[in-house]
């Protein structure tokens, strides 16, 4: 999974119990449509940026479906979980729109900006299989562990993380399904720039290409 800043190179993931928490709310929003696919979530930390992957994988293909978002944020304003907010409903607004439309959808295969809440945040499309990539990074030599270490302000990012853990919980992530929302903004009349929320505001759907 590639960064879009070509600053990003040291990363931390995100905790893995948060990563559960990610899960269980794109299985519990998408659970008809998944049904016996393999989800997959990974989230990664850079200095100056936060990288969201959800994608899936159905049963008997190798192909991986995945809806990546990038946004920046800073450590010194502690706005990291409003972001990882941010980037999460914007790939269940990825997914929702493309289950909808049977996969006929033309989201951006590079990085693309949208506004959205007076930030910049970035969207990709990608077919890439993240448990090939894994592999191949092993055949190659290529260490994870050091990726992850040598950053000069990885202290910062860490405390983002612990305060991602502190503040985030399952149910809060919870509080609006993907489908409830979806429901709900049918009859709402305005048309966001970008992608929708899918908790909190509620705004009428757009495409997001």
């Amino acid at each position: 999974m590639e960064p879009r800043l070509r600053t990003s190179k040291k990363w931390t993931a995100f905790p893995a119990e948060y990563l559960t928490q990610i899960q269980q709310v794109f299985m519990d929003g998408f659970q008809a449509q998944l049904k016996e696919a393999k989800l997959v979530i990974d989230g990664r930390i850079y200095p100056e940026e936060i990288l969201l992957r959800v994608g899936f994988v159905e049963k008997g293909r190798l192909a991986q479906i995945n809806f990546d978002v990038s946004m920046n944020y800073s450590t010194k304003q502690k706005d990291t979980v409003d972001r990882i907010h941010d980037c999460i409903d914007a790939a269940g607004s990825m997914m929702a729109e493309y289950f909808e439309k049977d996969g006929e959808v033309d989201f951006p295969l590079v990085w693309k900006e949208y506004d959205f809440n007076e930030k910049k945040l970035f969207l990709r499309n990608s077919t890439e299989n993240s448990e090939l990539e894994a592999q191949a990074n092993a055949l190659l030599g290529i260490e994870e562990e050091a990726l992850v270490k040598g950053v000069d302000d990885i202290g910062e990012v860490e405390d983002a993380l612990d305060r991602a853990e502190e503040t985030v919980e399952a149910e809060s992530l919870e509080d609006d399904s993907f489908e409830d929302d979806a429901d709900d903004d049918e009859d709402d009349d305005e048309i966001p720039s970008g992608p929708t929320m899918f908790s909190g505001k509620k705004k009428k759907k757009d495409d997001l290409h």
